[in-house]
């Protein structure tokens, strides 16, 4: 049997190398394509479908081009000006002295102090200007978080023209400006800001990911938001049943288990084609095979894996249920969603429609094929979802 852990081959809450994805080529390609030629653009779409996947590898296709890249995830800012700080981080370590410089302050956690340091700042302040210090200052930015993000968002356009190069600035989780609890302070302002930042930088390309894809185009969208047509929104390819054979027969070779394309359909078919579901249940299906020293993927096999996949989550579930019972009737409904009965029936019209909202605003449901219909995001949430007991009764 192959030696390379379960883990490496099937990832499923991390994002996927550039070799390593399954069905998304054309996306990587596309995106890069269209943000090479300086086309701004939006994916939108639920969590663990690979979004971040196919935009590290469209930004490493850029970065092999000569491209400068910068990446900030908001789920990692807490407030203005930790969102301003990484921006500047990520924006002036494109240039290899300042980034070796930039890793021995994180470290140290202050400004550096040496000689050759000082003068590197220094020179690097003439040019780029007095804000480049809150890189090498750790928890300077929280002190003046509006000045700041002021210079963190004009930063991209000033080292481009400097270099003479075109840079990439990738914002994931965009969707967080928008978050009810204003991290970043007035989204209205801060989106203004943004606009008319980004519209002064002619050698700067912006890539937008975000998992509450509702969110995401209300921000784009309408005609009254600031951020309204700045860029295109891609949306990513199905995957075809034939690359999830091709990628998870390729997989379960390289496991040292013997597979054919009736496994791999029925994976998929059980995991409703939901990139991380599928990647996990053929982690747990190659697992069951192994622990009964077979050489190869049975049918059988893929029954143990859903129920190992179903234990594997099952903490994970529990956390979402907890979220959406703060959500009332959110139980009720999502139940129903799951099991694919009436959403509506024997509820209020207004709740059932502010639990709806509720449920999608946490990334829990998506609207279904059907006009009106919704579905679980994630299959196996989704199937631990119908396994629950009836509802609580309607209080």
């Amino acid at each position: 049997m192959g030696d390379t852990p379960l883990r490496e081959l099937f990832p499923t809450d991390m994002p996927v190398a550039a070799g390593e994805m399954i069905g998304r080529q054309d996306d990587v390609a596309e995106v890069a394509g269209a943000l090479g030629e300086g086309v701004n653009t939006i994916i939108a779409g639920p969590r663990r479908i690979g979004k971040t996947s196919v935009c590290e590898a469209a930004l490493g296709r850029l970065r092999r081009r000569g491209f400068y890249v910068a990446t900030v995830d908001l789920f990692d800012q807490a407030d203005a000006g930790d969102l301003a700080e990484s921006l500047i981080v990520a924006t002036v370590a494109n240039r290899p002295p300042l980034r070796r410089m930039l890793r021995r302050a994180r470290a140290a956690g202050r400004a550096l102090a040496d000689a050759a340091s000082v003068s590197a700042i220094v020179k690097a302040k003439l040019e780029l200007g007095e804000e480049i210090e809150f890189a090498f200052r750790p928890g300077l930015a929280g002190e003046d978080p509006e000045r700041a993000l002021r210079a963190a968002l004009a930063l991209p356009q000033k080292v481009a023209r400097s270099d003479g190069k075109q840079i990439v600035v990738f914002f994931d989780e965009f969707q967080e400006v928008a978050h009810r609890r204003h991290p970043y302070g007035d989204p209205e302002v801060l989106t203004r800001r943004m606009r008319t930042s980004f519209q002064r930088s002619p050698n700067v390309s912006f890539l937008f990911a975000g998992s509450i894809e509702h969110l995401m185009r209300d921000l784009f969208a309408p005609t009254d938001r600031a951020l309204s047509q700045f860029g295109s929104f891609h949306e990513l390819h199905p995957i075809t049943a034939e690359q999830w054979r091709e990628g998870l027969l390729a997989r379960f070779t390289r496991a040292g288990l013997g597979a054919d394309a009736a496994v791999c359909d029925r994976i998929v078919e059980l995991a409703g084609g939901h990139p991380r579901s599928t990647m996990l249940l053929a982690r747990c299906t190659a697992q069951a095979a192994r622990e009964e020293r077979s050489g190869r993927i049975e049918a059988h096999h893929v029954e143990l894996g859903l129920l190992l996949a179903l234990e594997s989550d099952r903490l994970r579930h529990q956390q979402q249920l907890e979220r959406i019972r703060d959500i009332r009737h959110g139980q009720r409904v999502a139940e129903r969603i799951a099991r694919g009965q009436a959403t509506y029936h024997n509820l209020p019209p207004k709740m059932a429609a502010a639990a709806v909202r509720g449920l999608r605003e946490r990334g829990i449901i998506e609207p279904g094929r059907a006009r009106g219909s919704w579905q679980i995001v994630d299959p196996l949430f989704g199937r631990y979802l119908s396994s629950l007991g009836p509802s609580l009764p309607l209080t």
